[in-house]
């Protein structure tokens, strides 16, 4: 027969890997690579409007291996100084204490610049304006638009009941149009709770803070 702080130890334990086992059955094998194919889906460019072209995106995200916070972009040791993993590293998965395991990149042949780029693109077409991809080969004279990556990145927080997924992004945007003269840091954030550190709960939360951070981008082009 257990004693009541014994029952209360019990439950603890039981609880725990409860937790536990949620975040690894829903991440298939937490301590491997994960892989999220993410897409941002561009409309067409209007028949009018102001010209721009997004002539330069750099991320310059810093990683750390044992970061004192998830939201922080964390990588193991030697894969901290590898461009090939860096550039298309997007997130880390963890166990219930919050232990860091595997991480999470975008496919071999995309990186977070692309998707960033691709996000600008869809603000700025939503806004009203057209967005050209060489402007050297056009007849038209486009704008400049430069951005730096400040922070891109999902994370994953432990909880009782449920986990949480979060993601925010970060950019410095730069060019003659609108606010962004002088240059202007956007930001984008969502967090989404969910029993299981799923492939699917990963990409909803990222495509979501995406969304979050291209309304923000409309918000302000919206005020010029």
């Amino acid at each position: 027969m257990m004693t009541k702080k014994e029952k209360m130890r019990f439950r603890s334990v039981w609880w725990a890997w409860a937790v536990a086992g949620l975040v690894l059955l829903g991440s298939g094998c937490a301590t491997s690579r994960g892989i999220l194919d993410v897409r941002v889906n561009l409309p067409q460019d209007p028949s009018s409007g102001k010209v721009v072209s997004i002539v330069r995106v750099t991320d310059h995200r810093q990683f750390e291996e044992a970061p004192r916070d998830a939201s922080i972009p964390s990588l193991k040791g030697k894969e901290i100084g590898d461009p090939s993993i860096t550039s298309r590293a997007i997130g880390r998965k963890r166990n219930a204490y919050g232990k860091a395991l595997g991480d999470i990149l975008l496919p071999e042949g995309r990186t977070v610049e692309d998707l960033v780029r691709e996000a600008l693109t869809r603000s700025f077409r939503e806004a009203g304006y057209r967005v050209i991809d060489n402007p050297a080969s056009s007849k038209e004279k486009a704008t400049p638009v430069e951005a730096d990556i400040e922070q891109f990145w999902s994370w994953l927080t432990p909880g009782f009941w449920s986990l949480s997924l979060q993601f925010e992004a970060k950019v410095r945007i730069k060019g003659n149009v609108g606010p962004f003269k002088t240059g202007q840091t956007v930001s984008g954030h969502v967090e989404l709770h969910s029993q299981a550190a799923s492939t699917g709960a990963w990409l909803n939360t990222v495509n979501k803070g995406i969304d979050a951070f291209v309304q923000e981008v409309n918000k302000q082009l919206a005020t010029h």
